[in-house]
């Protein structure tokens, strides 16, 4: 059985965090990113979210990058 790629998706999702109570513990929210070209390597995905992360006033906690592959049988 061949299995085939026929779509494939990137996006970045930013974690950031919002507030932290009396004990430590974050309280996080998140933004994420579509439509990123897939072929753009880890370096550029990481520095334009970290360019992003510097025009926030939030802490930046996570850059997560996110790529979504179809799988068919072929």
């Amino acid at each position: 059985m061949a299995v085939e790629v026929i779509g494939s998706t990137t996006r970045v999702r930013i974690q950031f965090v919002e507030s932290r109570d009396q004990e430590g513990r974050e309280k996080l929210s998140s933004r994420s990113y579509s439509n990123i070209k897939t072929e753009v390597d880890n370096e550029a995905v990481y520095n334009v979210s970290a360019e992003i992360i510097g025009l926030q006033d939030k802490e930046g906690k996570s850059i997560t990058r996110i790529d979504e592959k179809e799988l068919v049988e072929g």
